[in-house]
């Protein structure tokens, strides 16, 4: 298909009920692209999937439907599809198990987007799961990732650094900000005027250590009384040992679990007066960018790519994320000096706009433009 000024018709491989993969989905559906997805995991919220035209990977033949052989037949059934919708490109999401997926089905255009777990657990550390990294980056023709360390390993793991691109495609800056705040609410969560809300947007999983916010947060509110904490998280598979945790922590009048659409998100940032994110591995989250552009001074777990927007007395406190001690401690320095909250949360503004000026579609459609002029 000509390369002409129009839109483009684009099918994403990943994971269906990621809201990573959604706003990239999203972006470029805003810019008047046909984009379809595929995923064996397909969100059940209609209101996401607006303008995106969703393909169930189970549904896509009769033995993709059966279980342990469909896993052989996605590849296939990801090919044939790409080439009835007769796509301009195709972009995959995580390598695997969706970017060995489209590189066994052999479409291109490939633009493919390696993330943490990918190429830093897989990638170096399971035998299996090298050879399957390897075989997805050297099927693409293009990278996206989020974070210059991401970038880095994607190039180490055979890249041609030329076509590696660092794009944040998963955050748009323009509904966020400290003009968003509204007064009120700590009493929306039944909690007394004058409250100090913490705000975490992370999901229940084991690599966020909510477990650990939890327990430090039980000896915060003993010398801080005023603080309460929302876990604002989309879902996740320890959600009930996290409302175990609050139960037994007796903190379930200072604590609320909370489900925060994407339309709410910005102002429950803004509102809220602390920031906290302490995952074990990251790379480049839209809960911590999220936040700061919202002006949140920020408690960041000391992790990969987390360096390259916040360091220690810039922007926020960092902590090894499974130190209970390290990250009471620095809730609680932020708690205890408004001016240090003030000075880190315009720091953290001033850079994220900074870097991020080009709205993600736009910076997403200027790559897969380029490619299909070669």
């Amino acid at each position: 298909m000509s390369n002409s000024i129009r839109p483009l018709r684009i099918l994403g491989v990943g994971d269906g009920r990621s809201v990573i993969f959604l706003r990239w989905a999203w972006r470029l559906a805003e810019l008047g692209h046909d984009v379809h997805i595929v995923s064996d995991r397909i969100t059940p919220r209609e209101k996401e999937l607006a303008g995106i035209t969703p393909h169930d990977v189970r549904e896509l033949g009769a033995g993709t439907r059966v279980p342990f052989v469909r896993r052989f037949l996605f590849a296939p059934a990801i090919g044939r599809l790409a080439r009835r919708l007769d796509v301009d490109l195709v972009h995959a999401h995580y390598l695997l198990p969706y970017g060995y997926w489209a590189a066994e089905a052999e479409v291109h255009p490939l633009v493919m987007s390696p993330w943490n777990t990918d190429i830093y657990t897989y990638g170096r550390e399971r035998r299996r799961g090298r050879r399957w990294v390897r075989k997805a980056i050297e099927a693409g023709d293009e990278f996206v990732v989020s974070s210059l360390g991401n970038a880095e390993e994607t190039v180490r793991l055979g890249a041609d650094p030329d076509r590696v691109h660092r794009i944040v495609w998963y955050v748009d800056l323009r509904p966020f900000g400290p003009e968003k705040r509204v007064e009120g609410l700590a009493e929306r969560f039944g909690w007394p005027t004058g409250s100090v809300v913490v705000l975490s947007l992370r999901n229940y999983r084991p690599n966020t250590n909510l477990d650990v916010l939890l327990r430090a947060f039980a000896r915060v509110r003993q010398d801080a009384p005023e603080a309460r904490l929302v876990l604002a998280a989309r879902g996740g598979w320890t959600r009930k040992e996290t409302e175990a945790l609050i139960r037994d922590l007796d903190l379930g009048e200072s604590v609320a679990m909370h489900f925060a659409a994407p339309d709410e998100l910005p102002e429950l940032c803004a509102s809220a007066d602390i920031g906290v994110s302490i995952a074990s591995t990251d790379a480049t989250p839209a809960s911590m960018i999220e936040s700061m552009a919202s002006r949140l001074p920020m408690v960041m777990g000391n992790a990969i790519t987390i360096d390259e927007w916040i360091t220690q007395g810039e922007g926020g406190e960092v902590v090894q994320p499974r130190d209970q001690d390290a990250v009471a401690a620095a809730l609680l320095k932020l708690l205890r000096d408004p001016e240090l909250q003030r000075r880190y949360g315009e720091r953290n503004e001033r850079v994220v706009r900074e870097r991020l000026a080009k709205p993600p579609g736009e910076a997403l459609e200027d790559v897969y433009r380029k490619l299909l002029a070669r």
